[in-house]
């Protein structure tokens, strides 16, 4: 399942994990723990975008804490060049 996954993250496509867990024929929580486990071999990274806000006065529609108008982060998964290294050699 872990090389699916990176052969998956090597096409940079945006997947959300239900998306992933379908295409890889899975569970979410075997896709997370999959991708912390790559994480922890070093074949991927884990990169979050937007805001992430914490703060407890966040509207539904607006942050009221700093006014951002989206509380909405992002996570998005890499490989790295170990990664990399192990797609590219079993595509030879």
């Amino acid at each position: 399942m872990l090389t699916s996954i990176m052969r998956i993250l090597a096409r940079k496509e945006s997947l959300s994990m239900t998306q992933l867990a379908q295409e890889i024929g899975c569970t979410i929580g075997e896709i997370e723990s999959a991708l912390e486990q790559m994480v922890h071999m070093g074949y991927i990274h884990r990169e979050r975008l937007g805001q992430s806000c914490s703060s407890s006065s966040c509207g539904a529609d607006r942050c009221e804490g700093c006014g951002f108008a989206s509380s909405e982060s992002y996570t998005v998964w890499e490989l790295t060049e170990r990664g990399l290294a192990i797609v590219g050699s079993e595509l030879k």
